[in-house]
């Protein structure tokens, strides 16, 4: 009988163990796994080249758009209503002549852009129909934000951009 009860109690042990490890490489999993905002210290624009950041599910109303700025072929950055009040909007795939494009436009049902609503924007491609590419994730911007996704855009050497990338993981 004792030996029973010992056996029952050194597997309650185990399977208690056994839980506990689960949970917890499943936590660090979830860590590792689940991209930063661009509010987040240590973000890159392209550590989660195919998946999106944590999205806020901010939306922008369309007659609030102010300005906006390509960081690269899956980022841009707009301001609405003013400069005061920037955004992070990623894109899920490639938008090719994002970063050239002179004038974008937006599609929506509901006149507001957000990363849950099947939105996009449209790329014109010099001649034909303009390239769509849906909106994954819009986060509302810190001044801080800003200026780590602005020193990650475009403009600056490569040697610059690996510089302080790894200035950021070190």
């Amino acid at each position: 009988m004792i030996r029973a009860l010992d056996l029952i109690s050194n597997w309650k042990t185990l399977a208690a163990a056994a839980v506990l490890a689960v949970a917890m490489s499943a936590g660090a999993l979830a860590q590792n796994s689940v991209p930063k905002t661009a509010n987040d210290d240590g973000y890159i624009l392209e550590q989660y080249p195919d998946r999106l950041p944590d999205t806020t599910n901010q939306c922008i109303f369309f007659r609030t758009l102010y300005d906006w700025k390509p960081l690269n072929r899956h980022n841009l950055i707009v301001w609405a209503p003013s400069r005061k009040h920037p955004y992070h909007i990623q894109l899920d795939r490639p938008c090719m002549n994002l970063r050239f494009a002179h004038t974008i436009g937006f599609t929506s049902n509901d006149g507001r852009l957000c990363g849950f609503g099947g939105d996009s924007v449209l790329v014109t491609s010099g001649g034909g129909l303009p390239d769509r590419c849906p909106i994954g994730s819009i986060t509302k911007l810190s001044e801080e934000g800003l200026e780590r996704l602005l020193a990650q855009g475009r403009g600056r050497t490569l040697r610059e951009k690996r510089e302080t990338a790894g200035d950021i993981q070190d």
